[in-house]
């Protein structure tokens, strides 16, 4: 897989000002966004797997699940909102744990990604339905912790079938026209975003 740029394009698209105004109105846009901050740092980590060296893969990888996963968890993600500087750390920690995630997992045997997959789910799938259910309430977005909660549904079912093909996903990108496609969209939403406001 080349696409060396796909994960810190894929970030400015994230944080460019109509992206970043459209999660403050709506959770779902919130949710996906982080899930798509976590797939930024793992595009990236992936790259730098042969490139930096870590002792302790599994430890790196436990780190990097905790930390994707800690901002989901409703209290931590309503105190972030509650702070710019916190928001900001929240984004920098869920890219961070994808890049540890990205740099790990390729070096794990099968049953530790298991086990790493064991537990997102178990950590996962109770605060989704509970968030479908109305058990959780975010004062910045009332009446759309439902809508969010299918939303973290879809993306927790996406995040598992990209993994599940993975191997065919980055041999696909591993030919230099479908990268330079990729990353090529990537700049182009990622311009948009950033200059078309401002003009």
């Amino acid at each position: 897989m080349r696409g060396w740029l796909a994960g810190p394009l894929l970030l400015a698209v994230l944080l460019s000002p109509p992206v970043e105004s459209l999660a403050e109105q709506s959770l779902v846009v919130h949710h996906f966004a982080h899930w798509l901050m976590v797939v930024a740092g793992v595009l990236t980590g992936y790259q730098l797997r042969n490139l930096v060296r870590l002792p302790a893969a599994a430890a790196v990888a436990w780190a990097g699940l905790g930390a994707a996963l800690l901002w989901h968890l409703p209290p931590l993600l309503s105190w972030a909102e509650g702070s710019r500087v916190t928001h900001m750390f929240a984004h920098a920690t869920l890219v961070a744990g994808g890049g540890t995630l990205g740099w790990a997992v390729p070096r794990l045997s099968g049953p530790s990604k298991a086990y790493l997959f064991i537990t997102a789910n178990v950590v996962m799938w109770p605060l989704v339905l509970a968030e479908i259910a109305g058990a959780f309430t975010y004062s910045q977005y009332p009446g759309q912790e439902s809508q969010a909660g299918v939303a973290e549904l879809m993306a927790m079912t996406l995040s598992w079938l990209v993994l599940g093909f993975w191997a065919k996903i980055t041999s696909l990108f591993a030919r230099p026209l479908a990268s330079i496609a990729m990353q090529a969209g990537l700049a182009t939403l990622a311009l948009a975003g950033w200059i078309l406001p401002r003009s």
